[in-house]
């Protein structure tokens, strides 16, 4: 009889998730090169051959509103993905953040599921929604954190956690050996507005205000760094009139990176880009606005005082965030306009990224990840 290869099925339903999934992928097949993926992605997990039932911009929904209107269809993919694992029965599943539905997948297929139940960079449950623990306690197998600090709140609770280290750091070192700022004679202002479609029309208009702003009182160029979730068309329709240029890194060369290196100020959305800007070392401030409803319900179940994860780890505001109300143009371009003229102000906030990077010290992450997946699998 000729071998079946072992499977893995992985959910990874976020951009930051796609990417740090292909990495982890890859660490696993230099050590069991047969094995097959298969799952929730994007691109990234699509270039490094998983069969993705669906993609991003099936599952690209954030808060209660959005995913009351969507939920037809996010019960059909749940329901899919059931189905697949059922069928296929892969030695693991591993599942990357994404807490709103994977933590319902893993009850969910606890029913008849026999094999390793594995999260791979946890929800942010120390800062919100900790009773979600209850359903980790029971289903997983085993967390693999990427901040120190997680695996102390997980083994609190009996929970097998490991710190594997951040993907992020290894990632942005050997790009940073690679390039250097390229200087310009204006200022450079990018925005990332983020990679779901209720947050970029909810925050891009704004941001794109704020920028107008800047141009008024300070020489610059905009940069609008765009997810190749999308069609290129769909930003486009928001910069009409504007002299705005749109980065779109569908080929996975750097080309974000590159820009928020170039940068002088960034105006990024809550999540994993906050980490990046700080490794890269570009100063910048954070925003997020979700509907009433979500951040009102949101507002109770939140037990930190900042959101964005480099004031988190370093126990202080380092950067301004300007949530919900806060988001506005003035408010931004005030915080803009600071950092782009006053050098000792934007001078402390490279200070304390230093600091952090002293935090997020390197590990071979992904390796480290894939080490001890394939330790649990056998």
């Amino acid at each position: 009889m000729p071998k079946i290869n072992k499977k893995i099925f992985i959910v990874a339903g976020e951009s930051s998730g796609d990417m740090h999934a292909t990495s982890l992928i890859n660490e696993i097949r230099k050590i069991k090169p047969g094995i097959m993926f298969q799952g929730i992605g994007g691109n990234e997990m699509k270039k490094a051959g998983a069969e993705l039932l669906f993609e991003l911009k099936d599952v690209n929904y954030i808060g209660f509103s959005s995913v009351l209107k969507n939920y037809s269809k996010i019960k059909f993919i749940f329901n899919a993905c059931i189905d697949k694992i059922k069928d296929s029965k892969p030695a693991a599943v591993i599942l990357v953040d994404y807490p709103g539905f994977n933590l319902k997948l893993i009850k969910s297929i606890s029913k008849f599921y026999e094999g390793k139940i594995i999260y791979y960079i946890s929800p942010q449950l120390w800062a919100w929604h900790k009773s979600r623990i209850k359903i980790i306690k029971k289903y997983v197998d085993l967390m693999i954190v990427v901040f120190p600090f997680e695996v102390d709140f997980y083994e609190k609770e009996g929970i097998r956690s490991e710190f594997g280290g951040h993907p992020l750091v290894k990632r942005i070192n050997t790009f940073l050996k690679n390039h250097s700022r390229e200087e310009s004679k204006k200022k450079i202002i990018s925005l990332l507005p983020g990679s779901r479609k209720d947050e970029i029309e909810r925050m891009l208009p704004v941001l794109l205000l704020a920028s107008d702003l800047l141009k008024e009182k300070i020489d610059c160029d905009v940069n609008v760094l765009c997810s190749p979730n999308f069609d290129r068309s769909y930003f486009k329709d928001f910069i009409k009139g504007r002299n705005v240029n749109l980065i779109y890194d569908d080929t996975n060369s750097n080309l974000n990176y590159k820009a928020i290196l170039n940068s002088d100020f960034i105006i990024t959305k809550s999540g994993t880009s906050t980490i990046e800007c700080a490794l890269i070392g570009t100063p910048f401030c954070v925003v997020y606005k979700t509907g009433r409803l979500n951040y009102a319900i949101g507002k109770r179940l939140i037990k930190v005082k900042n959101i964005a994860m480099v004031n988190i780890l370093l126990g202080k505001e380092a950067v301004k965030e300007f949530i919900q109300d806060e988001m506005t143009p003035e408010k931004i371009f005030d915080e803009g306009k600071k950092i782009l003229t006053d050098k000792a102000y934007s001078d402390k906030m490279k200070s304390d990224f230093e600091k952090l990077r002293n935090i997020l010290t390197e590990n071979d992450a992904s390796m480290n990840a894939a080490s001890l997946i394939m330790e649990l699998t056998g």
